[in-house]
Formats: structure tokens, sequence, C-alpha cells
């Protein structure tokens, strides 16, 4: 999950209050929990403690931006846990924050017997951003997802950006120096036209006197930093590649997309640009593969 997954924590952190009403029917939130279980090979993304009708609950998120055709199981399983654990029912919600695909988890996840008798029918909820429009985020009144919006149908216009912009500088807005840091970061993520990357670094440049004490956008800010050196890494080692061994192109190219750390980048170039044929490109390429 790369990039997202750091963003998505922060913001779900940020703002749990908000969230919990946006997924969950009059609930209100109460607390966070663990979402660190010592039998799960990884933690949840959310874990709360909610209240609904003054009922103690739970709410699970997951937030899921690769396919995963395991998801709907992860979910079961996770849900299950949580409630034997803290022994109160669970809504489990999974977040697309790209389109699916045809690994989208769809609800109910069932387990059945070889005769066809199903032992275990569990429902969650699952949420599409790529199928919400900007303006239904607008209306739910709510501050903290609205940094959501540029994952949504016509929420990487300007115009939805700006407008944000302008909800969380509203007085009162809780944390909203985070809250603006995530919008910027998220819309980076999803902007594709160099015109509106630029266009969004000179619109958040004016709010630096807002942001500047923001841990979260110099985090974003020096993410942007790596990203860029990533970048530059690659493409001199292609374009090396390229020169010198044009059969390994393509294999390279896919090798070195996936490699999301820089001095691993760094180490290939350096064994490509010491290499003596193509046999021993190819083996160091093949061994730097993930």
């Amino acid at each position: 999950m790369g990039q997202w997954d750091g963003k998505m924590k922060h913001l779900a952190n940020a703002a749990p209050e908000d969230f919990v009403r946006w997924l969950v029917e009059d609930a209100h939130f109460e607390g966070e929990l663990s979402p660190n279980f010592a039998s799960r090979d990884r933690d949840a993304d959310a874990l709360w403690d909610i209240s609904i009708n003054q009922v103690p609950s739970l709410l699970h998120t997951e937030f899921q931006v690769e396919p995963d055709s395991n998801m709907s199981r992860r979910l079961w399983e996770y849900n299950a846990e949580a409630s034997i654990k803290y022994v109160r029912p669970v809504k489990s919600v999974v977040i697309y924050l790209k389109k699916p695909g045809s690994s989208e988890a769809e609800p109910p996840y069932q387990l059945k017997l070889p005769n066809g008798e199903v032992v275990h029918n569990f429902s969650f909820s699952v949420v599409e951003l790529c199928n919400l429009e900007a303006e239904q985020l607008f209306q739910t009144g709510l501050k903290g997802i609205l940094p959501l919006v540029p994952l949504t149908q016509g929420g990487q216009q300007h115009e939805a950006i700006e407008r944000v912009i302008d909800e969380l500088q509203q007085p009162g807005v809780k944390k909203q120096e985070e809250l603006l840091s995530l919008t910027y970061g998220l819309a980076g993520l999803v902007f594709e036209d160099e015109s509106d990357h630029l266009w969004l670094v000179r619109r958040f440049a004016m709010l630096k006197d807002i942001l500047k004490e923001s841990w979260t956008f110099q985090e974003i800010r020096q993410e942007g930093r790596e990203e860029g050196q990533l970048q530059v890494q690659r493409q001199n080692l292609i374009l090396l590649i390229q020169a010198r061994f044009p059969a390994l192109v393509q294999l390279a190219q896919g090798v070195c997309n996936a490699i999301q750390v820089l001095e691993e980048l760094q180490d290939l170039f350096q064994k490509v640009l010491l290499a003596k044929d193509e046999l021993e490109v190819r083996q160091h390429i093949l061994s730097a593969q993930k």
C-alpha cells in the first residue's frame, strides 16, 4: 500500500469521530483500541470502540488500494477475533481508495459444507470512493472525511479541492492543519497531469503559515522528495540498461518499479554498471526482484 497506508492511518487517527458517524448509522465514537492481535500476521487499519444507541460495539475498518482476492475472508477472520476478544458485536468496513477491479470484496462472505449447508454467513460493508460523488462527502457535514474528496468522482477538479480547503479553514475545525496536510497528500497521489501537480503545490504553498507546524505536512513533503529521488534513479538505471543491454529493458522496468528503497536501486545501478555481460545483468535484476 506504500504511501497510501501512512496517510490513511493518519487520517483515521485525526478524525475517528467523523469516520464513525459516516460509516455507522446512529453510532458514536468512544475510543481507540489496539488493532493488533498476536495471532494475526498483520494488524487491522483501525479498530474503534463505539456505541450504537448507547449499546457498546466495535468498528473495524480496512483501507484497500491493491486487489486482494482474500479480502472477504480477512475481514471475517479479524471480525471474529475482535468479537471474541472484546465480547462485542463488530461492524467491519472495507474502504476502496481506488477502483478495486475484479478482486472487490462482496458481502456476504459464506463458508459452506460440501453439501451446500452454510455454516458461516458474515456481513460487512464496502465503500468504493471512486463511485461516490464529491458532493456526497460534502453533504455529510463531517469535516474529518473531506480529505477523501480527491478520491471521489469530480473530486480532482480544482474547484472541489478549493471547497475542501475553504471548509477545513472554517473556525472550530479540529486538527485543521493535519486535515489540510492530508488533503494535499491524497490529492498528490491521484493527480496525474503535471499541470495539476504544479497547481496543487502552488495552492498549498499559500497555506504555509497554517501548515508549517503540521508534522504530517513535513512528512508528506519528505515523502515527495524521496519519491522524486526514486524516480530519477529508476530512469537512470533504465537508460543505462537500454544503452548496454536493450534486450533486458522490459524485465528491468518491472523490477525497478517494484523497488521502493533508494539504496536498493543505487546498488542495482552499480552492479549493472560494472557487469561484464548480459547474463550477469539478468542475474542481478532477478536477484533484486521482490
